[in-house]
């Protein structure tokens, strides 16, 4: 087949890099639909007066983003989903390498050993005194009454977020409230505003659920204002998705100014707000959600999931009580409920005090891995929170971030570029992301730290400084 790639080429960068995101973008816009098979090499080399070599590199690359797929003897074909930015650092370490890579891919709070010991005491204390209607429940519900009380006296009073049991959803994780909240105000076609670079979730839920994901400036402090301001008049969009507290990948976190600044905008523009704030307890009390200031046009999500045990997807998602209508059927068409058993656990957690211990250790354990990370890479410029999962790392002008990935994950070491974060397709910057929680042993953190710090000390080889 031909198609015009031109519309969507970059300006900047590598060739084959430039073809394969206008792929991404050629697929997203839906000018490229599943199941497309792609023109041979050469066709579209000649096409876009590039040479076969690059459009083949191109095409590597658009497979491991996960948009297409090479079939022996049949050609490349456009995959079933565009989900393919998340792809490459989730699948996990290959199997059969010797020796496992160190993974600083993937968000992952530090879980040490003696976790697992309270969750088994939980599981024992849960087995003589649980409530009978954990396992007995079967209507399809906002969650059990005693766990939404707990969640509602928990979610004021440590968390700020307004609203009363009767406003408080349970869901199976942040993402599936996420999910649920989108879905209740957001219909296909509909332009939500976001981060320019945001959780690579949310990028999948706009393709999943169709609707068109439009991205504003950020700075250290995450969304700006005035950028904000543009975007709500001239996308006019149907809601806006932030995450205020340490946004991912960046880190960005809004100070006291900054959310109601943000807030002025999403008030005189009388847009939808949702607000991911998974992170709230990965730092001290006090920092106040977005919610506050627009209670009844905001939904707020968080979980216990980064701040406890990532199996813990205990989900709390707090809905306008003029929307739960819409929510509760959604709730029921994703889940029918939220898993009573795992709620039954955070609601021990939340009455014995083990969630704020949780997190309090979870921020010490973290600030100690920032300094460590501060230490060994303190001849590169850096971002990061205090007691952030995540450090943003800054390369030299020589490193490019997918060379850098490659060369490091030959090094046996994963690392994860901007790439799954981008909302829109413009030149990525020239930093990657390091999680810094999935490594239990701060030792092999410490490992891999230092071989990138090796890495962004020298060139990166020659056939890497190669413009195709």
């Amino acid at each position: 087949m031909t198609i015009d790639l031109t519309p969507y080429l970059p300006t900047h960068g590598p060739k084959y890099l430039a073809i394969a995101r206008a792929l991404s973008e050629a697929i997203r816009q839906g000018d490229l639909i599943p199941g497309t098979r792609l023109p041979p090499h050469r066709q579209l080399a000649e096409t876009l007066g590039v040479s076969v070599q690059t459009v083949s590199r191109a095409y590597t690359e658009a497979e491991k983003m996960g948009l297409v797929q090479a079939r022996v003897g049949s050609g490349t074909w456009v995959n079933a989903f565009d989900d393919g930015r998340e792809s490459e650092y989730l699948r996990g370490p290959e199997p059969r390498r010797e020796t496992p890579l160190i993974d600083l891919s993937i968000a992952h709070p530090v879980c040490p050993p003696r976790y697992h010991l309270h969750f088994r005491e939980a599981l024992a204390e849960l087995s003589e005194h649980a409530n009978p209607e954990v396992v007995s429940a079967c209507r399809p519900i906002a969650g059990l009454v005693h766990q939404r009380e707990r969640a509602n006296d928990w979610l004021n009073r440590r968390l700020g977020v307004p609203g009363d049991v009767d406003d408080r959803v349970l869901c199976n994780g942040a993402a599936h409230g996420l999910m649920l909240a989108i879905a209740t105000v957001v219909q296909h076609g509909d332009i939500v505003l976001t981060e320019a670079l945001t959780d690579h979730g949310l990028i999948a839920l706009s393709r999943t659920l169709g609707f068109q994901l439009r991205g504003v400036a950020i700075d250290e402090e995450g969304v700006i204002p005035d950028a904000l301001e543009v975007a709500c008049q001239r996308f006019r969009p149907r809601a806006v998705c932030l995450t205020p507290t340490q946004l991912n990948p960046t880190g960005a976190t809004m100070g006291a100014r900054r959310r109601r600044a943000v807030a002025e905008v999403l008030s005189h523009h009388d847009v939808w707000l949702i607000e991911d704030d998974v992170h709230a307890l990965l730092e001290p009390p006090g920092l106040m959600p977005l919610a506050a200031h627009l209670p009844r046009q905001t939904f707020h999500v968080t979980s216990l999931t980064k701040a406890t045990m990532p199996g813990l997807r205990a989900g709390y998602l707090s809905v306008p009580r003029s929307q739960l209508h819409h929510t509760l059927p959604r709730l029921r068409a994703t889940s029918w409920m939220a898993t009573p058993l795992i709620f039954e656990i955070a609601d021990l957690w939340l009455a014995n005090g083990m969630v704020e211990a949780l997190a309090q250790e979870q921020r010490e354990l973290l600030a100690e891995r920032q300094r460590l990370a501060a230490r060994l890479l303190s001849d590169h410029p850096l971002s990061s929170r205090p007691s952030s999962l995540h450090v943003w790392v800054s390369l030299p002008p020589l490193w490019r971030a997918e060379e850098l990935q490659q060369q490091a994950e030959q090094e046996g070491l994963a690392i994860t570029t901007a790439q799954p974060f981008m909302v829109d397709q413009s030149p990525p910057p020239k930093r990657v992301r390091l999680s810094l929680g999935a490594e239990q042993d701060i030792a092999r953190l410490a490992e891999g730290l230092q071989c990138l710090a090796t890495l962004l000390e020298d060139a990166p080889p020659p056939m890497m400084q190669i413009v195709y």
